[in-house]
């Protein structure tokens, strides 16, 4: 009885935590410097150098060893170096991130620095279960205690069956294989979780769209956590743009996920607060849009629409802030925005305008495309069709208003049921075919509804029409008073408008002397470079014109430029695009030229 008494209270003493098999583990206090470990085969596998601390380990009794655990590994050291201690270790409460696999050389430290304390030194290969990493270290266990693992001295642990993995340095590079090369194209950032198909010689093989990248695996754990993402909503007007330098990408809250490097496209799906929205691996991301470059943004073979047309004066905007300068001058009568937006630094100015007339919609597709030519021309400093782009535009800057009439041209190129006042269109119109309409959306002239002397002019047509009717009076429209208020604000030093049926060209209101001779002579170079006709003075006692407005307003001069052949009432066919283009594209830069003069 005396017995049983005794072995009861020394096993209290011994604090057994756990019955492993034929096992017990214990608390002890290791006893001696540079204390030798083994494997089973008894052959000696590292040293620890833990004197006087506290560990866990397993003693079943039967030889003169115990047994502690470095990571995953059995290890054995001499029982006369433990001793039985009621002094607790208490576990690690945190959830492994995943496994590496040491080197065959290998130092655990007590803290992440390399001048700390040595913990254990391995001689062979170890597997341990990572808790953390911090400061190119990883956390692990050694018999109980917390020490810090070289990441350069291990390896992370991947099974064919391991599909997912987490990102655990702070920028990981991420590769594309092009002529049998990996070539950079970014990098994920630390605590990010990707999906791979495969292993290839050390890379997790991760694919996106239709494209194969490589990442390393060293800086990476596998998970069986599976990455969760939301992609970009589709892209209303996918567009296309060239990172200039590495370029962070952030995801909807701010936390920055890696980047893209310079040197490939990157698909642009909209704009958010001026950022740039991506898709980075199958998540929403979000980019400087400053940071990136334009080749060719605008299709002009098709009709640009004004929520189109929007956005991409928004992205050139947000892309060029050093050059370009984006602003909405008013508002159409549905709400919709009317933007101007300059290109260049040049302190004299010029303006263009279109699409005054909503079937002219094609005169948008002319200024959008000048503002896309000239303005990869201005970032890359080259030259274009013989003009020096930059510095023409940095004498003078060129403000373009791409859409004058956006009510109408939606009308136009979407039906009734695209605008809000459809019904009182179609009364207007006696047709639910628009194809004809000039006007903004509730039947007034833009080009008859300013004051060139407007209460002169004499027109047949009294009231709301597809075409013709001024208004009530002289700027009833909130189209025609955000241009004057726009002119109002500036020093134009020519302004164009363009409009689209007759390859003609109108300059005179009523100019005299040299104002009139400088006017002709613009004409008439302008005529020169495009083909077109001089329209001969017409001596109208008043006009509702906004080009003869400008001219009234500011004795400066202004034309119109009609830039297609007559093709009736109705939009010019796509077809003459590639001509009218040839025909105009000079005339941007020319015009600026000129007026550097005055």
């Amino acid at each position: 009885m005396r017995r049983l008494i005794l072995l009861f209270t020394m096993s209290l003493c011994f604090l057994p935590l756990t019955v492993m098999a034929d096992d017990v583990l214990f608390y002890g206090q290791v006893l001696g410097e540079e204390v030798p470990a083994f494997n089973e085969a008894d052959e000696q596998i590292g040293t620890l150098n833990i004197n006087g601390r506290n560990v866990t380990y397993s003693d079943n009794g039967l030889n003169d060893r115990v047994l502690i655990h470095i990571g995953n590994t059995n290890t054995y050291i001499d029982r006369q170096f433990i001793q039985q201690s009621t002094q607790e270790v208490p576990p690690s409460s945190k959830v492994p991130l995943g496994s590496v696999k040491s080197l065959n050389t290998f130092t655990i430290f007590e803290k992440t620095s390399k001048e700390s304390t040595v913990l254990f030194t391995g001689t062979d290969e170890f597997s341990f279960e990572v808790l953390s990493v911090l400061n190119g270290y990883y956390e692990v266990e050694v018999a109980g205690l917390i020490g810090f693992l070289p990441v350069s001295q291990a390896k992370p642990l991947f099974t064919d069956e391991d599909l997912y993995f987490n990102v655990i340095q702070d920028s990981l590079p991420y590769y594309e294989m092009k002529n049998n090369v990996l070539v950079k194209r970014g990098s994920f950032s630390k605590g990010t979780r990707y999906s791979r198909v495969k292993e290839s010689a050390g890379y997790h093989v991760v694919k996106f769209d239709t494209r194969t990248f490589y990442v390393p695996e060293q800086g990476t754990l596998a998970t069986k956590v599976k990455p969760v993402v939301k992609g970009p909503a589709k892209a209303k007007f996918p567009i296309k743009v060239l990172p200039e330098k590495e370029v962070d990408v952030l995801n909807v809250n701010g936390d920055k996920i890696g980047t893209i490097s310079r040197g490939s496209f990157v698909d642009i799906y909209s704009l958010v607060k001026g950022k740039a929205v991506v898709n980075f691996f199958g998540q929403e991301g979000r980019a400087d849009m400053s940071a990136f470059v334009h080749t060719n943004l605008l299709s002009p073979k098709k009709n640009v629409s004004h929520a189109e047309m929007s956005y991409l004066v928004q992205v050139f905007a947000a892309m060029y802030p050093e050059f370009m300068k984006l602003e909405q001058i008013g508002k159409s009568v549905e709400g919709r925005p009317i933007y101007a937006i300059r290109l260049g630094n040049g302190k004299k100015e010029v303006l263009f305008d279109a699409s005054l007339h909503a079937r002219e919609h094609m005169s948008t597709n002319v200024v959008m495309e000048m503002l896309d030519t000239y303005g990869f021309h201005y970032l890359n400093k080259t030259k274009y069709a013989g003009f020096n782009v930059r510095s023409s535009l940095d004498a003078v800057s060129i403000w373009f208003v791409p859409m004058m009439n956006p009510d109408g041209v939606t009308l136009v190129q979407s039906g009734a049921k695209a605008v809000k006042n459809g019904s009182l269109a179609t009364r207007i119109n006696g047709s639910s075919n628009f194809a004809r309409w000039k006007a903004n959306v509730r039947g007034v002239d833009l080009n008859d509804n300013f004051d060139a002397n407007w209460n002169k002019v004499k027109s047949s047509t009294k009231k709301p029409a597809f075409q013709g009717y001024g208004g009530p009076r002289a700027f009833s429209e909130p189209e025609s008073v955000a241009l004057r208020d726009f002119v109002r604000r500036h020093s134009f030093k020519t302004y164009i408008s363009y409009h689209s049926s007759g390859q003609v060209v109108y300059w005179f209101q009523w100019q005299k002397g040299a104002q009139a001779a400088r006017d002709i002579t613009l004409a008439r170079r302008i005529t020169s470079l495009t083909g077109y006709s001089i329209v001969p003075p017409m001596y109208l006692p008043g006009s509702g014109s906004s080009a003869d407005w400008f001219i009234h307003e500011k004795k400066m001069p202004g034309l119109t430029i009609e830039i297609s052949p007559y093709v009736g009432n109705r939009p010019i066919p796509l077809k003459y695009w590639d001509r009218i283009w040839k025909q105009n594209h000079k005339v941007g830069l020319f015009v600026a030229q000129d007026a550097a003069k005055r």
